[in-house]
């Protein structure tokens, strides 16, 4: 790998940086004591460039400017350059990469424009996060569902609890010290004809002591289904496509969690919720609201799983 740019030869050129706006103190790379057409510069700014000379006037890709990176095709003093720049502030980031675009296109000889895109598509890859963060809205939200899963549904229907028919389970999860619940759509406690739906409250803690995480919750569930190999390849395949992943085990994002309260309760007549014949006004194309489940009677685990198994 060559040893140029250095920190001395940047050093250099920002004590003859010029004053002009669209002009560049330049000095060209050497390799073995021996010049080549590629050069380094700096702006009145201080902004770090890397010139290379192109026979190609429109670059084959275009790679998005980064915070530490801009990439230009230009004319410069009469020839077609690939210019790349980088503010000062990461001088030691665009450093070593002007090392690997010198290497290639002089050392190795390879075409400018796709020794540059193939680059920069590598530099990405290497810092582009292995998967997307779990947030705690969705960590608070999952962890109820495989509370209930594993206390409510495995034990009364086994492994095919995996996929319910005739009974609904609406699953609400919360943080909050009171049983209050937001409700995001208008027919989210709607009551299908023929069918029966249960509401689930459920309070967490969230604490750093907590005993329990979405991996010791998965684990105990992967063990109730181990024997269905069928219903556990469901069950981890609805995981997945949540957003879990085994390296959260090892992130430091799971939360803790200590569960405070839950309640089953069935969804009658009684049920605080905007009525099936309510209609919004014109122009109303979405309502959100909360509810109060304090003092609302809630079914019992044996009658809950009755009605499960009826």
């Amino acid at each position: 790998m060559v040893e140029v740019p250095t920190v001395e030869q940047w050093a250099a050129l920002r004590q003859a940086r010029p004053r002009s706006d669209d002009a560049l103190a330049l000095a060209p790379v050497q390799i073995d004591g021996a010049s080549t057409p590629v050069s380094l510069g700096v702006d009145s700014r201080g902004w770090l460039h890397l010139l290379i000379p192109t026979s190609i006037q429109e670059p084959i890709e275009k790679p998005a400017d980064l915070n530490c990176l801009r990439i230009r095709h230009r004319v410069f003093e009469g020839s077609a350059v690939i210019a790349l720049s980088a503010p000062p502030s990461h001088e030691r980031v665009f450093t070593p990469f002007c090392r690997e675009i010198i290497e290639a296109v002089v050392i190795q000889n390879r075409e400018a424009s796709r020794a540059l895109a193939a680059t920069v598509r590598a530099w990405q890859s290497a810092w582009k996060p292995v998967r997307q963060e779990m947030d705690k809205a969705t960590q608070v939200g999952l962890f109820g569902e495989l509370i209930v899963l594993r206390y409510l549904l495995i034990p009364s229907l086994g492994t095919s609890a995996v996929v319910l028919d005739r009974l609904h389970i609406e699953v609400k999860t919360t943080r909050k010290s009171r049983a209050e619940h937001e409700i995001s759509r208008m027919d989210q406690l709607h009551v299908p004809a023929g069918k029966e739906l249960l509401l689930v409250s459920i309070q967490l803690e969230e604490t750093i002591g907590g005993a329990d995480t979405l991996a010791t919750q998965m684990d105990v569930i992967v063990d109730l289904l181990r024997a269905d190999p069928a219903a556990l390849d469901t069950f981890m395949t609805k995981m997945v496509n949540v957003g879990w992943s085994d390296e959260l085990r090892t992130s430091g994002e799971l939360i803790r969690f200590n569960v405070r309260a839950t309640g089953i309760y069935a969804v009658d007549g009684a049920f605080p919720r905007l009525p099936e014949s309510f209609s919004t006004p014109p122009g109303v194309v979405a309502i959100k609201y909360t509810i109060d489940l304090a003092n609302l009677p809630t079914l019992g685990m044996d009658e809950a799983m009755e009605r499960l198994r009826s």
